[in-house]
């Protein structure tokens, strides 16, 4: 029992290709009109976390303001206050330096006497 099947193929050129292939694949995408019509503006999202400031939880890895803050630090790739947080933490290493060398004189008089 042998049964032909017949296969026929569709070659496209370089230039035709695009005019007959979705390329965009816009299969992956919502429809734009459920995206415009389900999305909330930027107004809105502030809006909304204003009206939610007092309820979302400090800390925490899931819906809290620590969460917002490391999500918002990736995405802009920079912390801000890098220069400032550098130059404090040069101060208290400085001022630990001093301390010890206070403390290590203090040490030396109270062993003298």
């Amino acid at each position: 029992m042998a049964e032909t099947i017949q296969l026929n193929k569709t070659v496209y050129g370089k230039v035709t290709y695009p005019n007959v292939i979705n390329t965009e694949f816009t299969q992956l995408l919502r429809p734009q009109t459920e995206i415009t019509s389900s999305a909330m503006t930027v107004d809105q999202f502030f809006q909304g976390y204003d009206d939610l400031f007092y309820e979302i939880p400090t800390e925490g890895d899931f819906h809290s303001h620590l969460e917002l803050i490391k999500r918002s630090t990736e995405y802009v790739g920079v912390n801000q206050n890098t220069e400032e947080i550098d130059a404090l933490l040069d101060e208290i290493n400085q001022l630990r330096l001093e301390n010890l060398t206070q403390q290590q004189t203090i040490d030396e008089l109270t062993s003298s006497k």
